[in-house]
């Protein structure tokens, strides 16, 4: 699976109706990041989700909330440990 057809943080499609682009502080866009998880050059939400684990729960969470199933949500975020995010050096 390619990933980088994915935001880099929460593992949203790119084709998804939702996606909008994350900003940079200079407001330029940052396709990497949806604007869900980056938003003027800092990462939404960095004080409750720190890990890759921490966002695949939030994003179960509002996957479970949207009514998706739970085989559909392990499918849809198994990938997150995987994203540039997370794999920072």
């Amino acid at each position: 699976m390619k990933l980088d057809k994915f935001c880099q943080s929460c593992m949203m499609p790119k084709e998804s109706a939702m996606f909008s682009a994350g900003t940079e502080k200079d407001g330029n866009k940052k396709n990497d990041y949806c604007n869900y998880c980056y938003i003027k050059g800092e990462f939404t939400q960095k004080d409750t989700i720190k890990t890759a684990k921490d966002m695949q729960e939030m994003v179960k969470t509002q996957l479970q909330k949207q009514g998706i199933g739970k085989v559909k949500r392990w499918f849809y975020t198994i990938g997150i440990p995987k994203l540039d995010r997370w794999n920072r050096g």
